[in-house]
């Protein structure tokens, strides 16, 4: 896809392209594919989501796009409004600072995630010193207001962070995050540390901020019933690649790789009379350090053929807004079909 290409049935422009986004980590003469060969879209003012089992890839691809890891090969091109778009990783050190105030992240752990030592005033005033030359009034000023218009109050900006709750200092986390006014900003797991009700007030608060600002967000997250409240479009990884993209709501209703369809179904409903379509997966995530030969999940897959133990499926349309790294993708469309149907 064309960097400058619009999403078809939107006219939304993207906002952020990856292209062969890989990062490999070697250690003792062993390569690790903690990424494999990414690319995505994602458009200005949507929510696309990242999901998948501990350890596929999706906090090693926000930390890539962002740089705060430096991805061992690939490219970033990002293109915020007002802005010239740029390959990120193409950037020096000065430059990339100019354009961090436009892409920000909010991270998983509200308690390790914020200096103890630092008062939520200096936490918060931090990202605004780095990147502009205002006054100490100034400065007091763009911190109430992002203090406000996150829900906490601005006479509690010179306490320290030990003096709040887990859901207060997620929002101080937020604050920092858009105290730049960027335009994309990655959700590391951003609600997976909080309690269910807290985590409904952080989700309705994202949801507020986007419309108000105008941002778009890449949110990685283990929870599904999370990412279908919040999502635009649903990306899911394993083992470092991505093995399904679409829209959500087609997503949640038709998946069409093994995987996804593993995954759903482990998904908790929360009536108890729903019928229970439980699939267990046989066997163990494959070590990354030596991967299967063909496609990564065949070895767990109850629909494998040979072809799958040889040929690695590429991510491919199998509808205009459904993507899937499957061979057997058509079949499985055909199938959630008629399950649809006779269900």
């Amino acid at each position: 896809m064309s960097v400058n290409a619009l999403r078809p049935e939107t006219g939304q422009e993207p906002i952020l392209v990856t292209k062969g986004l890989r990062k490999v980590y070697t250690r003792h003469r062993q390569s690790l594919v903690a990424l494999d060969s990414t690319d995505l879209t994602i458009y200005r003012g949507e929510v696309l989501g990242v999901v998948g089992e501990s350890g596929c890839g999706k906090t090693t691809l926000g930390r890539c796009v962002i740089r705060a890891i430096e991805p061992t090969q690939g490219q970033v091109h990002f293109s915020p409004q007002g802005v010239p778009g740029v390959d990120l990783l193409a950037l020096d050190k000065k430059t990339l600072k100019e354009y961090r105030r436009h892409i920000q992240m909010i991270f998983q752990d509200p308690y390790s995630s914020l200096d103890p030592r630092m008062t939520v005033y200096n936490i918060i005033a931090e990202p605004l010193i780095a990147q502009y030359r205002y006054t100490r009034p100034q400065l007091e000023e763009k911190v109430a207001e992002i203090i406000r218009l996150t829900g906490l109050n601005p006479e509690f900006m010179h306490r320290y962070p030990h003096a709040f709750s887990g859901g207060q200092r997620q929002r101080i986390g937020i604050a920092r995050a858009l105290v730049t006014r960027p335009q994309f900003v990655i959700c590391d797991e951003a609600v997976s540390a909080l309690d269910v009700s807290v985590q409904a007030q952080i989700i309705n608060l994202l949801r507020d901020l986007q419309e108000q600002l105008g941002l778009s967000y890449m949110f990685i997250s283990h929870s599904l019933s999370v990412v279908e409240h919040l999502s635009t479009r649903v990306c899911v990884m394993y083992l470092g690649r991505i093995v399904e993209l679409a829209d959500t709501a087609d997503l949640f209703r038709t998946p069409l790789h093994p995987y996804t369809e593993a995954l759903l179904s482990a998904h908790p409903q929360p009536d108890p009379d729903y019928p229970s379509r439980r699939i267990i997966l046989q066997g163990e995530v494959p070590n990354p350090l030596n991967p299967p030969g063909g496609c990564p999940f065949h070895p767990r897959c109850r629909y494998a053929v040979p072809r799958c133990a040889t040929e690695v499926p590429p991510l491919r349309h199998i509808t205009d807004r459904h993507q899937a790294a499957c061979h057997l993708a058509e079949d499985l469309r055909l199938e959630g079909v008629r399950t649809e149907r006779t269900a």
